[in-house]
Parts: C-alpha cells; sequence; structure tokens
C-alpha cells in the first residue's frame, strides 16, 4: 500500500518548527551521542529522531535485501513473495523517517530518505516533496541530488534528470555514475514499456546517455593521466 498524502503534508507542517541542531553529513547510521549535561537525556528530540533515523537505516537495508531475494528467487511466487517484503519494509521505514523529522525537522538526511521510500514505493511526486526538502535544508547534498534524478526519471521526466546529472558529474563523479547507470535502465525500460514516451524521445534520450558515457570516460582518463608521475 502506499501512505497516505496526509502523511507527507504533516511532515512538511512539522519542517517550519525551529530546531537548531545539525546533523553529520552522510546517509548512513548516526551516533547515538547528542548534547551532555543535566538537560540532556536519553528522550531528547535529537536522541529520539537519532534512533528513529538510524531503525530507519536498519528498514531500508532489509528491504533491499529482499529485493536482491526477488532478484534471484528460483520462481515468480517466491520472487512476488520477497518483494511484497520489500514493500513492507520501505513502508516501516517510511514512517519511522517521518517519525525522525518529527523530532527534528532539519534532519535532511531523514528528508533524503522519505524520499527514497517513497520512490521505492511508486510515490514519485511525493518523494521529489521530500528531496526538495532535504535541498532547502542542504544544497550541497550529492546524494539527494541522484535520489531525486531517479525520481524525475520514474516520472518520464528526463530534462530534470539531465540537469540532476550535469550537476553531479560536476560535483560528485561517482553519483554521477549511478545516474548514468539508472539512465540506462530507464531507456531499456522505456523500450520494452514506453508509458507515453514517443519512441524518438528514447532514442535521443538514449544518444545523449551514450554521449555523456563517452565524455565521462574521456575526461576521467584525463583525470588518472594527470596524477600519474613522471619516471
Amino acid at each position: 500500500m502506499r501512505v497516505s498524502r496526509g502523511i507527507l503534508s504533516l511532515t512538511v507542517a512539522l519542517a517550519l518548527a525551529p530546531v537548531g541542531i545539525g546533523f553529520a553529513h552522510g546517509g548512513g547510521s548516526m551516533g547515538g551521542g547528542g548534547p551532555t549535561g543535566s538537560a540532556a537525556g536519553s528522550s531528547s528530540p535529537e536522541n529520539a529522531a537519532k534512533a528513529a533515523y538510524n531503525a530507519g537505516v536498519r528498514s531500508i537495508k532489509e528491504a533491499k535485501q529482499y529485493e536482491s531475494d526477488a532478484a534471484k528467487a528460483s520462481n515468480p511466487q517466491k520472487s512476488a513473495k520477497a518483494l511484497d517484503k520489500a514493500h513492507q519494509h520501505y513502508s516501516k521505514a517510511l514512517e519511522q523517517f517521518i517519525d525522525a523529522v518529527s523530532q527534528e525537522p532539519k534532519m535532511y538526511q531523514a528528508w533524503n530518505y522519505i524520499g527514497f521510500a517513497n520512490r521505492h514505493l511508486g510515490s514519485y511526486d511525493a518523494a521529489l516533496s521530500a528531496y526538495a526538502k532535504a535541498l532547502e535544508l542542504n544544497p550541497a547534498y550529492p546524494e539527494a541530488i541522484e535520489y531525486r534524478g531517479e525520481a524525475y526519471l520514474g516520472l518520464n521526466k528526463i530534462d530534470e534528470a539531465k540537469e540532476a546529472y550535469m550537476t553531479l558529474f560536476r560535483e560528485s563523479r561517482g553519483l554521477a555514475d549511478e545516474l548514468m547507470t539508472a539512465m540506462r535502465r530507464w531507456t531499456e525500460a522505456r523500450r520494452t514499456d514506453a508509458q507515453g514516451v514517443a519512441p524518438e524521445v528514447v532514442e535521443a534520450f538514449s544518444k545523449w546517455v551514450d554521449e555523456r558515457a563517452g565524455i565521462a570516460a574521456q575526461t576521467a582518463s584525463l583525470a588518472v593521466g594527470a596524477q600519474t608521475p613522471w619516471k
């Protein structure tokens, strides 16, 4: 099932609340730390947010494991069962990340994962809203740019996906490569199921992807050559 739009609206409202605590950059689990002193207890909003966030990260990992199991399943029934389990864990993760931002509305990593979970649940518009919030809080967060690029592909917004790729190409080459892989998957998928995208649009996009892949390979070679010391 999909999470209701009402829940996402609630998270946007919660994001307007003031907060002054920042979190380390990255998409992994967070340490339990938090402020010290008599005013800081284990039930502080910061610690509650971290606990919810870390629980969400665990749920995402479990969901991805079920997706992997589905891909390797020996028959369609086992694959469908594993995908259903993955869906359940993405839904669980979404609730956990929503809980995190309800405690700490400026936790941009959790907003990023709200987008990630929504995207894997097929709620692309909700995903884009969450990625936008993550980037509003931290404009230099490349993971959100990459994930948002994949959400654009899910909505067949290829111009926006191209823009995301070009940003990553300048700022985070590894994530640009990940988005490039997603672009190739999108091209193959639309050749099988166009979803209203004209064949000439798909092929033009495929040509653009091939051209950008060539440029990426050339610039990578130049970078390696520039770093090689003279013998």
